[in-house]
């Protein structure tokens, strides 16, 4: 086979339509969230900046006034602007949202979705050069398309995927500027390279080994003339370095929120836990396992069938020169592996930007060594194997991708989610216009509650007693404070927060504030609103009165030290958990949603660590989970101090269910207990 027809083209692009489809229809309008939400997030913020600033391609800007680099969050800026690499694939979903007027997540997730489909019918192309089989390109294009990380973002928010696509399209005209010596194939090549490094500079690698891989040829063959290269390859480098110092002086005038230094390992020790925690976490994310076992079974074929009909084989220089250009970028990948060796434990996607190229160009390369099935039949056999392949591969891909979106109560991105939505109208109906400065602590992804409630603010992204006193300083309008993590996060480490601000707004997700310029006289209870509301149920352990054991576990109590009595509880170093409350027929919460308002005081000689747990599982499967630590709230040793916070309790659905309250003793610590119990409001 040495050309493609028509039939076989509409095949390969019906194919990676049909596995694109299956794989995202369902989440191709989800809003940016589950894993690397905040990366997303941030990108889907950049298109929507540029809608509002009228597409200003060379202001970028985000909803967020202070900014990640260079001070951490900490100082804050008079414009949201932001350094960012080329910015070409937030700009064009912009395009669509500005002509539409509809700021919908779909435009973006679908641009970048076709966008892979392009660089996957590209790869397609490249196999075929390379193989001359049009079987074994399709598997190629398959193989590469059911890569777990690459489904997952796909149609996701993130640079890498359009510049992957570009990076294999310039690879692919490469390849065939080899075959054609024709200089606008090479042309074309830097072009697509050129823009996928600018975009995600990463990209250099395969840019610099395709140059690298031309000077080599140059210097050995005489007859391949240098003139007609200089001008594309100074118009890349170029148009690299400009941006390079334009963005550098969008950094310097008003810092960026996206990372822009490396992070290699400490030493030695350092960079083997990081590569464990790699293979641990990430290794069957990057390929599945049956990817593994048939890679490795096409190289074993590949050594065997290639020292076997060796002398039959002709000298094929296009895959030599494949094979050296594949090897020069695994060198790139490997460096850059160093270099931001920090990065890979948290971030997937980077096996996109570096070795999944590297892998896709070596599967090709094994594929083309071993011989082509001539047997009568030996299409449907090439159709079996692939239908082999591919079945179990598109199962389990189609698993991963609910299991990826699986959240549950301890998803502090879907919680951030959930509280935000709806803000825009609620800020509305406040009279809180939309050009108002917000100001949100703990806003845990920093562009995420402005998009969705569709205002610029600043953010506190650590709720440290100094970034939260810093932060109420600076000129904002409002404060919105998420009310599931008001008490736990923001109270705790500063509860001189209640003498400073003042309450407006409170739909149950969200207390929106003002600054008193006047001290503020209210108690929690009063701001969190409780004060002025009867608890419908309410457990108390005081340790001086005997106590319903049906309920109350772990019962321990000493005497001579209490907070009030004579009996205080203890928790000793070799208890793994301590004072417990525990019940399957706790009816209020069968009826509605409900406010806890945990309350003890505790006492330690030193501070070590033990959470306080709620929990309800419901037909044997955990459906609610808060973990508090206690070295959050008690700042002092030797003397008794009170620890109280609230959380919202989900309506329990079935009468098979189980209420905890606890205390885990995760840091073998040995403390004092007194009046330790909660109200249901």
């Amino acid at each position: 086979m040495n050309k493609i027809n028509s039939y076989q083209k509409l095949s390969v692009i019906f194919v990676i339509i049909l596995l694109g489809t299956i794989f995202h229809y369902k989440y191709v309008n989800e809003f940016p969230s589950h894993i690397h939400a905040w990366a997303q997030a941030d990108r889907y913020a950049l298109s929507i900046g540029f809608v509002n600033n009228n597409l200003n391609f060379f202001k970028p800007e985000t909803f967020v006034y202070n900014h990640q680099f260079p001070y951490d969050w900490q100082v804050p800026s008079s414009k949201t602007i932001t350094a960012v690499d080329f910015p070409i694939h937030d700009y064009i979903p912009a395009i669509f949202m500005k002509t539409t007027g509809v700021i919908q997540p779909w435009f973006f997730r679908v641009y970048v979705l076709l966008y892979s489909f392009i660089g996957l019918y590209f790869l397609f192309q490249l196999a075929f050069f390379i193989t001359k089989n049009f079987y074994k390109s399709l598997f190629a294009v398959i193989f590469a398309a059911t890569s777990p990380v690459f489904v997952y973002y796909q149609s996701g928010m993130l640079p890498t995927i359009p510049s992957l696509a570009n990076a294999i399209i310039g690879l692919f005209f490469y390849v065939k500027y080899f075959k054609n010596n024709t200089n606008k194939y090479f042309n074309l090549s830097i072009l697509f390279l050129t823009l996928a490094t600018l975009s995600r500079s990463t990209f250099a690698i395969p840019l610099i080994a395709v140059l690298g891989l031309e000077f080599l040829r140059i210097f050995k063959h005489s007859d391949i003339k240098i003139k007609s290269k200089i001008i594309p390859v100074l118009l890349s480098f170029g148009s690299i370095f400009f941006y390079i110092l334009y963005n550098n002086y969008l950094r310097n005038k008003y810092g960026s929120i996206f990372l822009n230094h490396l992070m290699p390992p400490s030493n030695f020790e350092h960079a083997f836990e990081i590569i464990k925690t790699v293979k641990e976490k990430w290794l069957t994310s990057y390929f599945s396992n049956i990817h593994y076992v048939v890679f490795a079974v096409l190289i074993v074929l590949s050594i065997i069938f290639f020292f076997t009909y060796r002398k039959k084989q002709k000298d094929n220089k296009l895959q030599l020169n494949i094979l050296m250009l594949t090897s020069i970028i695994l060198i790139g990948d490997i460096l850059f592996f160093i270099v931001m060796m920090r990065q890979f434990p948290n971030h997937d996607y980077y096996f996109l930007d570096t070795f999944y190229i590297t892998f896709i160009l070596l599967t090709i390369i094994v594929l083309s060594v071993i011989p082509d099935i001539k047997y009568k039949y030996g299409n449907f056999i090439y159709i079996a194997l692939i239908a082999a392949f591919i079945l179990p591969v598109a199962k389990n891909i189609y698993g991963l991708q609910k299991q990826k979106r699986f959240s549950g109560y301890w998803d502090r991105v879907q919680t951030t989610i959930d509280n935000f939505k709806g803000s825009d109208k609620f800020l509305d109906s406040l009279g809180v216009t939309d050009k108002a400065k917000i100001l949100v602590i703990d806003a845990y992804a920093p562009n995420i509650p402005f998009i969705l409630m569709n205002r610029k603010g600043y953010v506190v992204m650590t709720t440290k007693r100094k970034n939260i006193e810093t932060a109420l300083q600076w000129d904002y309008d409002y404060l919105v404070i998420q009310n599931d993590f008001f008490v736990s996060d923001i109270y705790s480490k500063y509860p001189e927060i209640l003498s400073q601000i003042k309450k407006t707004g409170d739909n149950g997700s969200i207390y929106v504030c003002k600054k008193s310029k006047d001290t503020v006289n209210q108690s929690l209870d009063d701001f969190i609103g409780l004060s002025k509301l009867t608890p419908v149920f309410s457990a108390t352990i005081n340790y001086d009165t005997i106590v319903n054991s049906q309920y109350w576990l772990n019962v321990q109590d000493t005497c001579g030290i209490a907070f009030s009595g004579n009996k205080s509880g203890i928790l000793r170093k070799d208890m793994p958990f301590g004072i417990t409350y525990k019940t399957k027929t706790l009816s209020a919460l069968i009826e509605k949603n409900r406010t806890l308002r945990f309350s003890s005081y505790f006492m330690q000689d030193s501070i070590q660590d033990c959470k306080i747990i709620i929990s309800i599982s419901q037909d044997g499967n955990g459906v609610f989970y808060k973990s508090y630590s206690l070295k959050d709230f008690m700042k002092n040793t030797n003397s008794w101090e009170h620890v109280e916070f609230t959380c919202r309790i989900p309506k329990i659905s079935s009468d098979n269910y189980e209420f905890a309250l606890y205390l885990w003793n995760t840091d073998k610590a040995e403390l004092l207990i007194d009046n330790f119990g909660f109200d249901l409001f």
